[in-house]
């Protein structure tokens, strides 16, 4: 069984004050003990083949050393497998860039966010726009043919001529795939707490509207609600999660989806370090997929794909009808301008992009959840 592999690496400099993913700040020092412990949680699970893909995410990975990086690597690689990396800038050391592709990286995501010094600098983030750009090539100059740029829209305070200069670089700097997503924050996120949420001005949305303008215009193909790539430069661990391909998840806080049934690891780094100490896996948590979580995925991941997704076979998949008001409730929305479908293959249309919730909402409530309740 081939499947995607993801690693997760929760240190960082500091905490982000949008962010939520499981981190910590802690010294150097104990960057170590928890590649050590990365590698025990990876034999006590059992992989079952080499994977597909693997992702590097965190946090930061590129704190790592870099022969930290190799070793986790080392003998899970194949010449098809996509290995990629998240870098923050400013972090990439002299030499690093190729020495990951010595240890078979060929995918960096660099973490811009934004190239505003004065937004970095509110966001918490400690890198400046000039660290980013040398960075970037830096990785072309060791030869990465495959570079993401990750930018966050509608940041508070955030107004239309920085964002226009973001999109600038874009321009200037020609990465393969772009990333780019709308603030959304969580109740644990620094900037939560003090009060910051969707912009007040109702505007959220000109931003992304302006991106998908603008990224088009250069070429871009927009293969997913938060994704632009170059023809060929999808990011194949990524599209795995919203196509259904089985993926393990090690680290802190990492999920996982294999044998049909989801899982995830604790976020307390205390509670891992411990359980893996032991020679216990540090799973804190499954979910059973009873019909209406399936379907409630089938429909939340599939209208993430541009190309949207076939209802006809989540519907054979799972056993169901749809019954005559979804079709009419289809229908309102395509008359709205939300989505767009042909009988088979149900995908959003622009005005949908922005409220996908919304409409997956519209779409399976309460009808059709209440006949995949009459499933389980």
């Amino acid at each position: 069984m081939r499947f995607g592999l993801y690693l997760h690496v929760p240190f960082c400099e500091q905490h982000c004050h949008y962010c939520t993913f499981p981190v910590a700040v802690r010294p150097t020092s104990e960057h170590a003990g928890y590649v050590r412990r990365l590698k025990t949680e990876m034999a006590l699970a059992g992989l079952p083949a080499r994977p597909r893909t693997v992702y590097l995410g965190g946090g930061t990975p590129s704190l790592l050393p870099t022969e930290s990086v190799a070793d986790l690597l080392d003998g899970r690689l194949a010449d098809d497998v996509e290995v990629s990396i998240e870098v923050n800038p400013g972090t990439l050391t002299d030499g690093a860039a190729r020495r990951y592709r010595a240890a078979g990286i060929n995918r960096v995501s660099l973490g811009a966010q934004s190239f505003d010094a004065g937004e970095l600098r509110m966001a918490g983030r400690l890198h400046a726009p000039d660290d980013t750009v040398r960075d970037f090539h830096a990785l072309r100059d060791a030869g990465f043919g495959n570079v993401n740029l990750d930018l966050i829209a509608g940041l508070p305070n955030q107004d239309r001529d920085a964002w226009e200069r973001n999109l600038d670089w874009i321009g200037r700097l020609s990465p393969d795939h772009v990333s780019i997503y709308l603030l959304e924050l969580e109740d644990s996120a620094v900037w939560a707490r003090q009060g910051f949420g969707r912009r007040a001005d109702g505007d959220h949305g000109w931003f992304y509207r302006r991106a998908m303008d603008r990224l088009g215009d250069a070429g871009y193909l927009h293969y997913e609600t938060s994704s632009w790539a170059r023809p060929g430069r999808e990011c194949r661990h990524n599209v795995g999660y919203w196509t259904g391909v089985p993926y393990r998840g090690l680290g802190l806080g990492a999920h996982s989806l294999m044998d049909g049934k989801r899982f995830w690891n604790t976020r307390s780094l205390t509670e891992y370090q411990a359980r893996i100490d032991s020679g216990e896996l540090p799973i804190a948590g499954a979910e059973d997929r009873t019909p209406r979580v399936r379907i409630e995925e089938a429909f939340l991941l599939g209208l993430r794909r541009r190309g949207g997704f076939d209802a006809a076979d989540v519907a054979r998949d799972l056993g169901i009808d749809y019954p005559r008001d979804w079709f009419d409730r289809v229908e309102r929305l395509a008359d709205a301008g939300f989505v767009s479908f042909d009988g088979r293959i149900l995908k959003l249309a622009p005005a949908g992009l922005l409220v996908v919730d919304s409409v997956v909402e519209e779409l399976l409530c309460p009808s059709l959840l209440s006949i995949c309740e009459a499933t389980r």
